[in-house]
């Protein structure tokens, strides 16, 4: 298990992660690049909007990303099974 603090506006968060493949610290500067994103672009507002937003363009992030994921899955299934087929038909 790994565990890193996160500050958010003055609250300070402890994040622990039970899985292996995930880098808590990475998590944790991710998090804190996109809210400084929403800082700049949207400068003085209040934190809790701060922070929906934030949350709002990493979600849109992680749909893109799945996406992206699934078209790459298909197109290794595709490319997959043409291969598979050229093989078959030269063994046969």
């Amino acid at each position: 298990m790994t565990l890193a603090r996160l500050d958010f506006f003055g609250q300070v968060y402890d994040l622990r992660a039970d899985d292996p493949e995930v880098d808590v610290k990475e998590v944790v500067e991710y998090v804190q690049a996109k809210v400084r994103e929403q800082e700049i672009t949207n400068k003085g507002l209040a934190p809790h909007k701060m922070i929906v937003l934030t949350v709002l363009n990493m979600a849109k992030d992680y749909i893109l990303a799945r996406h992206q994921l699934r078209d790459l899955e298909d197109m290794v299934l595709n490319k997959t099974s043409r291969l598979v087929a050229e093989i078959d038909s030269v063994m046969d």
